[in-house]
């Protein structure tokens, strides 16, 4: 029967095998909203009211405005108030409200 620094030993090379194949897991899955760059805003003509911090899904946005969520596609869409992002659209609330 192994000792217990032998044992203590095992589980710390495991904990090191597993946090490695989680960061390799997270590095595969798309960027969060938080990360869409200034860079990006600018290349796509996107003004400070689409700050990470001001998108939100349409779903959200639809309990917090009270609006059925397919209009709020379409304003996202046909006024300019969301970007679509990884095949969802993500409204800006500030535009969304002055709308």
């Amino acid at each position: 029967m192994p000792d217990a620094a032998a044992i203590l030993a095992r589980l710390d090379s495991i904990l090191r095998e597993v946090a490695a194949l989680r960061d390799a897991v997270a590095a595969s899955l798309p960027a969060p909203v938080a990360d869409i760059s200034a860079n990006w805003r600018a290349s796509n003509g996107l003004d400070a009211d689409f700050l990470p911090e001001h998108l939100i899904e349409i779903s959200t946005a639809a309990e917090r405005l009270n609006r059925p969520p397919d209009s709020l596609r379409w304003a996202c869409r046909r006024q300019g108030c969301g970007v679509k992002v990884a095949g969802r659209w993500l409204a800006s609330a500030p535009k969304l409200v002055r709308y």
